[in-house]
């Protein structure tokens, strides 16, 4: 029996996928060029900061091959639940420190957290 399509007659698990070569990709650009993500986000360029946005990429790294990696149905509803929950702390901890770090690096992370975290769910909600 055929697994049935969703959205555009993609699979979920494909769609899952797609989603984790996405985090991949933002994780290893973050790694390799933390200076361009970091400009991305309007957070200022020190070698803390670009420590930071390594280290933030590598979690991204990790997270994003659940999905890639995922062979079960429950495995990729676990992988997309994980990138939801990171995303939605991730929303939470930039709006927690808004004050200081500036509505346009608040906003850019809100957004992106918030967009990525969605589409996580989304996905998850598909049929299988």
């Amino acid at each position: 029996m055929a697994k049935k399509k969703t959205a555009a007659e993609t699979s979920k698990k494909s769609m899952a996928q797609a989603l984790g070569a996405v985090g991949v990709a933002f994780g290893a650009i973050s790694v390799l060029a933390p200076r361009s993500v970091a400009s991305g986000y309007g957070v200022p360029v020190t070698p803390a900061g670009l420590q930071l946005q390594r280290l933030f990429g590598s979690r991204a790294l990790v997270v994003s091959a659940l999905a890639l990696t995922a062979k079960t149905d429950e495995e990729v509803d676990r992988g997309l639940a994980a990138v939801a929950a990171m995303n939605a702390l991730d929303t939470l901890t930039a709006l927690a420190g808004a004050g200081k770090a500036g509505g346009r690096t608040t906003t850019r992370a809100v957004v992106s957290s918030l967009a990525y975290g969605a589409a996580a769910l989304w996905i998850r909600s598909l049929d299988e």
